[in-house]
């Protein structure tokens, strides 16, 4: 079996070169802005954007103490050589921080290529609802849930005419903003036809 493609690159490392987030504009932004973002954010943006969700605040605090030493880190030892170094912790947290959301759809997106959607055919769709209704949905994140149970629906019922003996699975994702990074409310599926 073959390695997935970040354990192979891993590997061509000859030693660890621990990042340095605090150097990057959008930590050094996010740090002297984040408390006036919270206070400011109603007059501001709430009537646009809608309530700020505290998701959002916990967020930029994880990204803030994200590959920070003095935010917590580990000591890993060479056995051999006895030299160590200092890990930091990460986030672990998509959206914001580069490093931990780049790696984790890595791992995501290769494990769905090679592991549910390369021994099957599937195709990719895309759900959208009118323009109309995309304001209840910006306001009221609970009703997530209906576009994804909407488009299940939907596509199980097409696959149905398609392929009637076949048994359905899906990826579903949500995504909230558009090219432009405006909002925008579309529902790419990725399945599989069996």
């Amino acid at each position: 079996m073959q390695l997935p493609a970040w354990e192979r690159n891993r590997d061509k490392l000859y030693h660890y070169n621990r990042r340095e987030p605090a150097d990057s504009p959008l930590y050094r932004i996010l740090y002297h802005h984040r408390e006036e973002f919270e206070f400011r954010y109603e007059k501001l943006f709430q009537q646009q954007y809608g309530f700020l969700r505290k998701e959002v605040l916990e967020v930029f605090d994880a990204y803030l103490n994200c590959g920070i030493l003095r935010h917590g880190c580990a000591r890993a030892v060479c056995e051999d050589c006895e030299h160590s170094v200092l890990i930091a912790f990460s986030c672990k947290k998509r959206g914001v921080c580069p490093s931990c959301a780049a790696k984790r759809a890595h791992i995501f997106a290769e494990n769905l290529h090679q592991n549910v959607l390369l021994p099957y055919p599937h195709k990719h769709a895309v759900f959208t609802i009118p323009v109309r209704l995309r304001i209840y949905f910006k306001y009221d994140r609970e009703l997530n849930s209906l576009l994804y149970q909407a488009a299940w629906r939907a596509w199980c019922e097409y696959l149905a005419n398609l392929v009637p003996d076949g048994k359905p699975a899906a990826v579903l994702s949500l995504h909230t903003a558009g090219e432009l990074v405006t909002f925008s409310i579309f529902t790419p599926i990725s399945t599989e036809l069996s």
